[in-house]
């Protein structure tokens, strides 16, 4: 059988590839590794150490390495968070897991969208899909293989094909959740409480919440697999 991250290539060329489980539960990881729901998005070692832990506590497909909220706090313009401690954290988590995990697992960057870039760091059109680009652009090179770019509503006059290019060169795959935006298809959907079989790079309907049980994270898995 094929592993996750050949699954995944297979869906960036369009040659199938199956069905890839990827719960949004970067939070949950923090209360397997018992840490704090703060510090531990600055410690590359504690990150990296809780997400190895969720991998072998469920077993999915892939993982997040970060998320919209972690990337933007405590930034005020698009300069910050180009250069802020969450995002050199999530980083080094990625490269170490990616040395550590080998084809194992996905490894998924979710990133804000545009419009979440724009309502909240106050960027204009231009900036705030640049900004997009360049966060994937870093997380592709530090072995990220999914790009998930999260927005409820579409910034108007931006797109990201761009940003499916690079993705392409590096093998892997960029998407938008929760539906398709900016040029970019959509992930697939399943709830968390009813959770059908999935269809391609399949992921919660949202971040889940730190106190998550883990049984139930683990039935999601499976049902997503069919």
């Amino acid at each position: 059988m094929s592993s996750p991250r050949h699954a995944l290539r297979a869906i960036a060329v369009g040659d199938g590839g199956g069905v890839l489980a990827v719960p949004l539960a970067l939070h949950v990881s923090a209360r397997i590794q018992e840490r704090d729901a703060e510090d531990f998005v600055y410690d590359a070692t504690q990150l990296a150490n809780a997400l190895r832990d969720l991998i072998e506590a469920v077993n999915p497909d892939g993982v997040p390495v970060t998320d919209p909220d972690v990337l933007l706090a405590e930034c005020f313009d698009v300069t910050q968070l180009l250069g802020s401690e969450q995002l050199k954290t999530a980083l080094e988590a990625t490269r170490r897991l990616r040395a550590s995990q080998g084809d194992r697992v996905v490894l998924a960057a979710v990133l804000p969208g545009p419009r979440m870039i724009a309502d909240r760091l106050g960027a204009d059109t231009a900036s705030a899909g640049e900004a997009v680009l360049a966060l994937g652009k870093q997380f592709l090179g530090a072995g990220a293989d999914l790009i998930l770019v999260a927005d409820e509503e579409e910034l108007a006059g931006t797109t990201l094909s761009t940003l499916a290019n690079v993705a392409r060169f590096h093998q892997a795959v960029a998407l938008c959740h929760p539906r398709a935006r900016y040029g970019l298809a959509a992930t697939t959907v399943a709830t968390l409480e009813s959770p059908t079989a999935g269809k391609g790079v399949t992921v919660t309907e949202r971040t889940l919440e730190r106190q998550i049980d883990l049984a139930v994270l683990c039935d999601w898995v499976d049902a997503v697999r069919g």
